[in-house]
């Protein structure tokens, strides 16, 4: 489960409310408060802001402790591409390519990127890319080389503008991503965020636990009642 910037450590809004998230589940933390866990889906209006915010914060995060410069790079599609089945197709094709392209220059490539779909373009995706490394030939060479269109540009980064747009744009999609697609991309040497901290344990219902077992469980960790644990959870709100 992760941590979104807006979220305290007991799954809720900092203003008190509880997250928007309906797709959800609820649980006890070792404390016996209610937890509500969102559901970590990209296809959750709620929670895509949430990943989107926390790829943000790993790009922001790796930048920081890499001691070289970053770069913004961007690749658009060709021309003839007119559908966005097609777009996503040589998306994935041109971006082996181009990762490759790089690794063979350089060794290695630390990257981090992320899929915009072009409002204006029956839903075509161009590609960010958040690289560690400047590009290896002229950003246009490399792109159409690799596959992409001949439009593409490269931009050292300054400040906390790549998170910002990271955060931006892969927040804005939804269901015109094909099903499975991964919108975000690391390299796996890219620093991860640490992991959150929470106050207490949190003890999720297990699969095929009902609610009276679950109940009697959460009962030996925290110590108090199941009478006690069912009036706390229905004054939470949650459905019993």
């Amino acid at each position: 489960m992760s941590n979104g910037e807006n979220i305290d450590n007991q799954g809720r809004r900092k203003s008190g409310r509880y997250k928007t998230c309906t797709a959800g589940v609820w649980a006890f933390n070792a404390t016996g408060d209610v937890v509500h866990l969102p559901c970590g889906q990209w296809s959750c209006s709620e929670c895509r802001k949430l990943l989107s915010g926390r790829a943000a914060r790993r790009v922001r995060y790796g930048i920081a402790l890499w001691p070289t410069d970053a770069y913004l790079w961007t690749f658009t599609m060709r021309g003839y591409v007119k559908t966005a089945r097609l777009g996503f197709h040589i998306l994935r094709v041109g971006w082996d390519a181009l990762r490759k392209a790089v690794q063979r220059a350089y060794g290695e490539f630390q990257y981090a990127s992320f899929v915009e779909i072009h409002p204006h373009r029956s839903g075509i995706a161009h590609v960010h890319c958040v690289s560690l490394c400047p590009a290896p030939e002229r950003i246009k060479d490399l792109a159409y080389r690799s596959g992409f269109g001949y439009i593409a540009s490269e931009q050292l980064i300054e400040g906390k503008e790549a998170a910002n747009y990271v955060a931006k744009y892969v927040s804005k999609q939804g269901s015109d991503m094909p099903r499975n697609f991964r919108r975000v991309r690391f390299s796996r040497a890219w620093p991860a965020l640490p992991e959150p901290v929470y106050a207490g344990n949190i003890y999720p219902m297990q699969k095929g636990e009902g609610l009276h077992p679950y109940l009697r469980r959460i009962s030996t960790v925290t110590g108090l009642t199941v009478g006690e644990l069912f009036a706390i959870a229905q004054a939470s709100g949650v459905e019993l």
